[in-house]
């Protein structure tokens, strides 16, 4: 059996790890922090897991927040003001959020229970090479490692040079569940606003993500000093949200609205770019890219967790098919994990966008049929399958045909 270097214990990193370990692959998983610096550290990230992640986390054995009170059971869309856009969809398999400060330590605790080896490294060109000389592959999982250089951005699959949205995402306190659960999606002119329950360490929070469009009244936000101000951040928020998103806003308690605890709060832009998928290293080892290392989506369509875990998923199958772990191995590597991405990056480039006219076309039949609605709203779970319906305006007639008349 090889024995794996894998750079970096985010979702993807990990769950590589345990896949491997599942089929006796001998792996080393090189983590920037460790399990406690992680848990005690600023949110990661608010990523929320579809049906299909959740499916291979019960395949590893890491399950360990099912249970109907942490499900999120679709999504409900609301229109800009006036659009009269507006429905719910549900999805056929049921999501779910949890604080990755929370997940990530865990999932770490299963790998080192089944006899896994954790160590801590930079993230390092030089000191990815330098372990890469005790192994057979490298595996770089790690988004810092974008800085280094080892995996250069992939021009023709990366038409953005600049963040496409500019972020705000906390963890908040005072807004009232929902029943069934489900992601608030809100489309505006300024942006998009979304919230939906985020379980923590010490239990359930709601996590708020706004994506503002550059130069719009919602960017405000992704510069104000949270930390400094929180009760001046709560109001600005809230006074956004209302002129924004009112629905959401009817479910927020004035006097229980808080950031959940001190630094709970993320601000800044992401750049979406694909990278070069693999390199050689001077050690002469081959490192693949994987997760953030490898391709960082616009967190609009909400498919970055997803994405890596199925990516994991797809090379542990290749690496236990054998092999040798050269330059051929890479490059067979990479186009099996291309037909993965790509849907995903071209749904999520084409969502942040000018707004096209057939995906207006399919919110306007979701409002009105509800078939449509949970269409749309199950491929979420489903992203190749997304792709196929929204990729030029034929196709959306001819899955609008197909769903419509099913049945």
């Amino acid at each position: 059996m090889p024995d794996i270097a894998i750079v970096g214990a985010g979702i993807s990193g990990l769950h590589l790890a345990l896949r491997l370990q599942q089929a006796g692959v001998t792996t080393t998983l090189y983590a920037e922090r460790s399990a406690e610096e992680v848990a005690a550290g600023r949110p990661l990230s608010l990523p929320v897991r579809f049906g299909r992640t959740r499916q291979r986390e019960r395949e590893l054995g890491v399950s360990h927040w099912d249970g109907a009170e942490n499900d999120t059971q679709g999504v409900n869309l609301v229109g800009p003001a006036g659009s009269g856009i507006g429905f719910y969809g549900a999805l056929d398999a049921p999501a779910s959020g949890v604080d990755l400060r929370f997940y990530l330590p865990r999932l770490t605790a299963d790998y080192l229970e089944r006899g896994g080896r954790v160590e801590v490294l930079r993230p390092e060109a030089a000191e990815i090479d330098r372990v890469s000389r005790d192994h057979d592959l490298v595996v770089v999982a790690s988004g810092r490692t974008a800085a280094t250089g080892l995996f250069p951005r992939d021009p023709d699959r990366s038409p953005y040079s600049t963040p496409q949205r500019v972020l705000t995402a906390g963890l908040f306190h005072g807004i009232a569940p929902t029943d069934p659960g489900w992601i608030h999606f809100q489309v505006t002119e300024a942006g998009e606003i979304f919230s939906t329950r985020i379980l923590t360490a010490d239990g359930p929070a709601h996590g708020m993500v706004v994506e503002a469009l550059p130069g719009g009244p919602l960017e405000q936000l992704a510069s104000y000093d949270h930390a400094a101000d929180p009760a001046g951040f709560e109001k600005t928020l809230l006074g956004l949200v209302a002129d924004h998103a009112p629905e959401l806003r009817e479910r927020i308690t004035d006097g229980e609205f808080a950031i959940r605890r001190p630094g709970d709060v993320i601000q800044g832009g992401l750049t979406p770019t694909v990278r070069q998928s693999w390199t050689t290293l001077p050690s002469g080892r081959v490192a693949l890219a994987l997760g953030d290392a490898w391709v960082v989506n616009d967190p609009l369509t909400g498919q970055g967790a997803n994405l890596g875990s199925a990516c994991a998923f797809e090379l542990a199958q290749l690496i236990v098919a054998g092999g040798p772990f050269d330059a051929d191995f890479a490059a067979r590597a990479a186009e099996a994990l291309w037909r993965i991405a790509e849907p995903v990056v071209a749904w999520s480039n084409l969502n942040i966008g000018p707004p096209p006219e057939h995906l207006g076309q399919i919110f306007a039949a979701a409002t009105a049929d509800p078939r449509v609605a949970d269409g749309f709203v199950t491929n979420f779970n489903h992203p190749a399958a997304m792709w196929q319906a929204i990729e030029s305006p034929e196709a959306t007639r001819s899955w609008l045909e197909k769903v419509t008349t099913a049945g």
